[in-house]
């Protein structure tokens, strides 16, 4: 499975209502915004038919008021939905257009289109829109949706957002069902004192409603992990259901989940594998352990068969067959991890394949088991004591380290039938992420002039390499001196070499010469040098008024910059800065100042030990950032004799 659209994200929407505002600064703020959504609203039946099958039928309604001409950017809208799985229907889409005097015409729309709908990052899938726009949209105008959606397979039901691209005054969800059918539901990001819920019984129905009030649109901060991470919304799914006396089980808890899964694993029909067993065997000859041979067929996986996403109706569960993705030579991260379960099973090495879901999903199995919590499969090996998840979907992974976007992710591992088990992936220390760059300077008048060497590890390489291996020379040389670039806009990058690009399990190094002009400051007897030639974080406060959400990292990193000044010709230190640190369990810094042999060496190291700063720790993080910007004003002083 890709990052499928299919569950990220529809916004959902609703029917036409006046309110009144009550908080004067949730007020203050809406009438910044281009305009408000008055109240969406989402009324789900679920029932079970005379066959004995679950039908769950989604009205969904939206009314949005237009404050401005800009909205008229809003006026195109589509509805997007999946052939397989779901039907659209009973569409009404109309405006309120305000006249000159004040009084509100109805227009209808008439002409809906029906189109392909590509996800982002999906080469193919089975997903359709249905696009309209919203005639004379302006200044005081209403637009009216509504429309009806009917889901085919329980398990990909249900979530509900409470906000959007709009402000929102009114948000309602509703299910209505019977005893006979079990809900479960929880919900994310947003204080659940703030949504007022009830349940009631209506003659022989049980309604279930979350409403919610006032709140702001989505917006994505820095270092978002995505729309699941940012908006408040509802998980909401059923449990079970009664039939004729007997329970039928839906998504109940992770047994249920899997269960659903291994269907599609079952009834995979492979034809003859000779071709592929010939290039195991070719793969795995002259390796002496199972560790080199795992490895070699991870990195042919990796080299050899191209990542290209394919979402077509139940193809965005069941893997294609290890031969068809073999003799393809593509296939999505389900077919990619399938065909390395196999390569690994025809040279005897046991591996199992996982469903996981990367870090734009907030929530684990436990939590939520159902297919929200997955959008990405990966294959399992186990050496010893450890385990190893192999992801093919990224050609620079080495082995022994995730993936970046499943790291502290919780896998759902296939062991058999009705066999599974949940592992926790690993979280990459940050020793094993890191850039250290070292300068050697020597001063010629105002000028500069340098020779560094600078080292990347792990996570830190893999994008460097990436470019590096697609890049024609000029760009090449364009992009290693963005990366190099010190001191000053009057920074020259002379000779620059890159040592082991193509080796992925070796470091990445870069050599490189360089000067930089005007960068030093003089007097008659006096050399003023900052040796803060890059200042990292140098943006790196934290608007605490702004920023509202926990920031997350691609990987825990460690970045260390060491500038070797060689000391003028009869001059002396006169000014040394003093070493200065800030010690944190998840973040920290040292800078150090010392001398040797004629030279001034100054250090500085930071670590990044976490890959999520929660809210709470803005105000230490700040703090951290003020000292690094005191010390990157501080000058060596070199006093002529």
């Amino acid at each position: 499975m890709n990052e499928r659209s299919s569950v990220l994200l529809l916004i959902c929407l609703v029917m036409p209502v006046f309110f009144s505002f009550t908080a004067p600064d949730w007020k203050e703020a809406v009438k910044k915004e281009n305009g408000l959504i008055e109240e969406q609203r989402q009324d789900v039946k679920i029932f079970v038919n005379q066959q004995g099958n679950l039908e769950i039928i989604s009205r969904v309604n939206e009314t949005t008021l237009h404050f401005n001409d800009k909205s008229k950017m809003y006026s195109e809208q589509s509805i997007g939905f999946s052939e397989t799985f779901t039907e659209v229907a009973d569409i009404q889409a109309y405006t309120y257009s305000l006249s000159d005097k004040g009084k509100y015409k109805k227009i209808t729309v008439d002409n809906f289109i029906v189109s392909d709908s590509r996800s982002d990052g999906i080469f193919y899938d089975d997903h359709k829109k249905v696009s309209f726009v919203f005639p004379s949209v302006k200044a005081g105008s209403k637009t009216v949706l509504s429309y009806t959606k009917k889901y085919k397979e329980p398990r990909l039901w249900g979530y509900f957002l409470f906000s959007s691209y709009f402000p929102v005054a009114n948000s309602t969800f509703t299910v209505t069902t019977t005893d006979d059918v079990a809900l479960k539901y929880v919900l994310y990001g947003i204080d659940s004192s703030k949504v007022q819920f009830s349940k009631e019984k209506k003659g022989p129905n049980v309604v279930y409603s979350w409403k919610a009030e006032q709140l702001s649109k989505i917006t994505f901060g820095r270092g978002s992990e995505g729309i699941l991470n940012a908006a408040p919304h509802l998980i909401i799914y059923v449990d079970s259901y009664q039939f004729n006396g007997q329970k039928q089980n839906i998504l109940g808890d992770v047994t249920d989940l899997h269960d659903w899964y291994q269907n599609f694993l079952n009834d995979i029909e492979e034809d003859s594998v000779e071709k592929l067993e010939g290039m195991v065997n070719s793969i795995v000859e002259g390796k002496s352990t199972e560790l080199e041979k795992v490895e070699a067929i991870y990195h042919w996986v990796q080299q050899n068969i191209k990542y290209i996403a394919i979402e077509d109706g139940l193809g965005g569960f069941r893997p294609r067959s290890a031969n068809t993705v073999f003799n393809r030579r593509y296939g999505d991260c389900k077919d990619m991890s399938y065909l390395l379960h196999n390569m690994l099973n025809i040279a005897d090495i046991p591996s199992n394949i996982a469903w996981i879901g990367t870090k734009s999903i907030p929530y684990t199995h436990r939590e939520v088991p159902t297919p929200m919590a997955d959008n990405h499969m990966i294959c399992t090996y186990i050496n010893g004591d450890q385990y190893y998840f192999l992801d093919a979907t990224d050609q620079h992974n080495t082995l022994g380290m995730p993936t970046t976007h499943i790291q502290g992710r919780e896998a759902l591992v296939h062991k058999g039938t009705s066999n599974f088990e949940l592992i926790d992936v690993p979280v990459v220390p940050p020793e094993q992420n890191q850039k250290i760059d070292s300068v050697f300077l020597s001063i010629d008048e105002k000028h500069l002039k340098g020779n560094g060497k600078v080292i990347y590890s792990g996570y830190n390489r893999i994008p460097l390499t990436n470019n590096l291996e697609n890049m024609n020379e000029r760009d090449k040389k364009e992009f290693l001196n963005a990366i190099l670039n010190k001191g000053n806009n009057k920074f020259m990058l002379s000779n620059v070499m890159t040592k082991y690009v193509n080796e992925k399990d070796l470091e990445l190094e870069i050599d490189y010469t360089f000067s930089i002009d005007d960068y030093i400051f003089s007097t008659t007897d006096e050399i003023f040098v900052n040796a803060h030639l890059v200042k990292e974080l140098e943006k790196g406060i934290i608007d605490i008024q702004t920023t509202k959400k926990d920031i997350h990292y691609p990987y825990k990193s460690i970045s260390s910059n060491v500038v070797s000044i060689e000391i003028p010709e009869n001059f002396v230190i006169s000014y040394l800065p003093e070493s200065i640190a800030y010690e944190g369990s998840d973040f920290s810094f040292s800078i150090n100042y010392t001398k040797d042999q004629g030279r001034v060496i100054m250090s500085q190291n930071i670590v990044i030990n976490t890959i999520k700063l929660s809210t709470t720790q803005f105000d230490a993080w700040n703090l951290m950032i003020k000292g690094l910007f005191t010390a990157y004003k501080e000058s060596i002083v070199f006093k002529k004799i």
